[in-house]
């Protein structure tokens, strides 16, 4: 059995200008989001290590009343690479 080649459709000039508008819209949009979450990051890397330090001194409850305490060696090292942060 022959397999049929997928083709796009054929789309007007109309409809390729909002396409190529829309894309910028998106791509200028994006790159607003990077710029914010970047200007962030010191910020949040304080953010991270208050987290840490929480969960060392005052831990999560994980059942009801029961809290649990991260020892030290436990909590994560930061990788050395730049955040990702996922929206």
């Amino acid at each position: 059995m022959k397999r049929v080649q997928d083709q796009a459709p054929l789309r007007s000039d109309e409809e390729s200008d909002w396409i190529s508008k829309n894309l910028a819209q998106q791509e200028k949009r994006h790159a607003n989001i990077v710029k914010e979450m970047e200007a962030l990051a010191p910020q949040r890397d304080v953010w991270i290590d208050e987290f840490f330090q929480r969960l060392q001194t005052r831990g999560y409850n994980y059942n009801c009343d029961a809290v649990r305490v991260i020892d030290k060696e436990d909590i994560p090292e930061k990788p050395n690479r730049r955040f990702k942060v996922v929206f």
